[in-house]
């Protein structure tokens, strides 16, 4: 039996297993939601239950009914459905069945004395009230899209009535949205009120009018101090600061700064109040003189560090993490560092710091941990266009030997794959800012020319590189790689097992906005792997990538996506046809060059037979239209560029695709359906290729 029928009987038995052992036998009452969409439905069914705690409870009462009555109601009135019909069907412990109504507004409720074992609401949505006009009336300041987007975004090209949804908390939060962005401007005066918004319950149609005084802008004119105490060197830098926007935000940070100009000497207990008196207004401005007043109090020191609550967890792991000495000056801000640092470690639910006594020239600060739960089980899910369905489990072990280290086991399989990955992790192993982990892999992956295999195991260190502001790793890999029903135009001199040993080197920084669906922001990395034979490999080469990405917003709903990878591999000091055909590239799929399948762009031997790049260029170029909130289109070229010789670095051949896709954007990424077609393309070569996948592709 092969390893990877092993991994699909280990998958098998081991989700049997969680079933089996999750299995509870105590009786819970039954929920259903109907009336909502297939999604929503399981999505609020899940958050009524949640409001009984972590099980349910073998009945529901008359109030709890009600409760999730009205949690749907209030569900529905964010989406603008104000006045949903809710009906309730509750089956009864002498198997009766009672049917009635609940309304929002409480003038329908549930029949006292009730105990249903199973209750089932439909909900009839009734008319969505949405905004048909919004006028808003004085703002100077931001451009009227701009002070529109508060209240429902413009930026879609689809904007129906969802995206315009009314509701009367809705309007409340934009309004002070709006007035607090202005505040923050400097405009410390402004005010936003609304006139009583026009309905039509008839169509849902809503039309609000805004109103917007901004007053002048407030600028500082100088910062005066009150003190009563010693004096901090650092409040002379802050008299030097003149003619700025000024807004309570600012008074705010004004305080915190010399709340930790005095922390660093120990005066933990030190007040700040920031005053402002503004003066007569002058041609649309209002200078603005700040007093600032400082009570120091008393220098406290550190007493004795102490921790509560720790179960598993060894001590001399906690002190690690918090090397604060006695009896010195008590500064919170490194204490709430040395907070943060416990957290770090993944291993508890909550890190809480108090100090006994609470006042004093001498406190012990006692850090209260709550630890986390030593095991988790999550199965995975995931779909790709050349991989399909994948699924799989992982099982996470916290906190191994009471030291904070953590046991990670991943088992996937798809209809191409079987991959099994065990990581042993070691935070701070070297000070505070090197983590160590170890890992044992193996990979069975049907490519589209050969049978990849490999397994092995790795040695990593990892640390923050400050100077770029990257994540550096380095590590020892020994690994064996082979490959079978090798279809190549070079499978003839392919050598099908080799030991191979190498250092591996990583950078990269992702300065994204977000992961998932990025806007704006950067993002780059470098891998650098060197196999060689003194360190135990039976081949040399050196195969190094990198990649940058970048996102910017042009104009309002709309957003330039570009992508450039590039990875070479070479033989330094070994035969070239030793080179494992595992370490070639093979561009191509839902992630690369879209015009092609996984694979399907690697170059080709004058045979027609695929033959793996030593090199390859790859530039991604996508536009993204926003449809609505949650849907959006895109068109989009890739580029790509591969040698299969170092000679002809760094391309012999270009292939060209252009397309269109759209994404559904969900908690996961974006489901995306894409379809490419090759412009520029060789002659075995399909005109085009429809994918579908989940995760922004670069």
């Amino acid at each position: 039996m092969s390893w990877r029928k092993i991994l699909c009987c280990l998958l098998v038995s081991l989700c049997a297993s969680v079933v089996v052992f999750a299995k509870d036998e105590t009786p819970k009452a039954k929920i259903s939601v109907n009336g909502l969409g297939l999604i929503a439905n399981r999505t609020v069914r899940f958050s009524i239950a949640r409001l009984y705690g972590e099980k349910l409870p073998p009945e529901l009462d008359s109030n709890q009914i009600e409760d999730g009555a009205l949690f749907i109601a209030s569900y529905l009135d964010q989406d603008g459905f104000h006045r949903p019909t809710i009906t309730v069907e509750a089956k009864l412990r002498d198997g009766t069945t009672k049917r009635f109504a609940v309304t929002a507004n409480m003038e329908e409720l549930a029949p006292p004395g009730l105990h249903a074992t199973s209750v089932s609401y439909s909900v009839k949505k009734g008319v969505r009230s949405y905004y048909r006009k919004i006028e808003i009336e004085g703002v100077h300041v931001l451009s009227e899209t701009a002070a529109r987007a508060f209240f429902f975004n413009e930026a879609t090209l689809v904007n129906g009535k969802a995206a315009r949804a009314f509701s009367t908390s809705r309007l409340r939060r934009a309004t002070d949205a709006l007035e607090s962005t202005l505040r923050q401007r400097g405009y410390s005066e402004a005010t936003v009120t609304t006139e009583e918004p026009v309905e039509n319950r008839q169509t849902g149609e809503v039309d609000v009018t805004v109103h917007v005084k901004e007053g002048p802008l407030w600028e500082l004119q100088r910062i005066d101090f009150d003190l009563q105490g010693p004096e901090s060197s650092g409040l002379k830098v802050l008299q030097n600061r003149k003619g700025i926007p000024w807004s309570n935000f600012r008074s705010q940070d004004l305080a915190e700064e010399i709340r930790r100009m005095y922390f660093k000497n120990g005066y933990a207990d030190v007040r700040v109040r920031v005053e402002t008196k503004p003066q007569p207004e002058i041609a649309g401005q209002r200078p603005v003189i700040v007093l600032a007043h400082i009570r120091p109090g008393e220098q406290v020191a550190v007493g004795q560090v102490e921790f509560a609550g720790q179960k598993k967890t060894r001590e001399s792991v906690l002190r690690r993490r918090v090397q604060i000495p006695s009896g010195a000056p008590l500064n919170p801000v490194e204490l709430e560092k040395a907070r943060y640092r416990l957290g770090r470690l993944g291993v508890f639910r909550s890190v809480d710091l108090r100090y006994e006594p609470t006042t004093g020239p001498v406190r012990d600060p006692i850090f209260v941990l709550e630890e986390d739960k030593p095991i988790e089980f999550s199965v995975m899910m995931g779909y790709g266009s050349y991989e399909q369905l994948r699924g799989g489990i992982e099982l996470i072990q916290k906190n191994a030997f009471g030291r904070a280290h953590q046991s990670r086991l991943e088992l996937v399989q798809s209809f191409k794959s079987s991959r099994a990955d065990y990581t042993y992790s070691v935070p701070e192993i070297f000070g505070e800012s090197v983590d160590g982990s170890a890992r044992l892999f193996g990979l069975e992956r049907k490519e589209r020319a050969f049978l990849r295999e490999e397994y092995g195991g790795t040695l990593t260190l990892k640390r923050k590189v400050p100077l770029i502001d990257a994540d550096g790793t380095i590590g020892y890999t020994y690994q064996r790689l082979q490959n079978a029903e090798n279809e190549l135009t070079t499978s003839e001199e392919d050598e099908r097992r080799l030991t191979v040993a190498s250092i591996d080197i990583g950078l990269s920084r992702d300065a994204r906005d977000n992961p998932l669906r990025p806007r704006r922001g950067y993002r780059w990395f470098f891998r650098s792997e060197l196999a060689a034979h003194e360190l135990g490999s039976e081949v040399n080469y050196q195969r190094e990538e990198l990649g940058v990405a970048y996102h910017t917003p042009w104009g309002q709903g709309r957003w330039i996506h570009l992508g450039f990878t590039h990875g070479v591999v070479t033989t330094l000091g070994s035969n070239d046809r030793l080179l494992p055909v595992n370490r070639r590239f093979y561009p191509g799929g839902e992630d690369s060059i879209r015009g092609y399948g996984e694979g399907e762009a690697a170059p080709r031997g004058d045979d027609g037979r695929y033959i793996g790049a030593k090199s390859y260029t790859l530039l991604n170029v996508e536009i993204e239209q926003a449809l609505t909130k949650s849907w959006s289109a895109v068109v989009f070229t890739d580029g790509l560029a591969t040698a299969t010789r170092l000679a002809s670095y760094p391309y012999d051949t270009t292939m060209v695709t252009v397309g269109l896709g759209i994404r559904y954007h969900t908690l996961l990424g974006p489901v995306r359906l894409e379809y490419g077609h090759n412009i520029k393309k060789r002659d075995e070569d399909p005109s085009g290729t429809l994918q579908f996948s989940v995760g922004f592709p670069f």
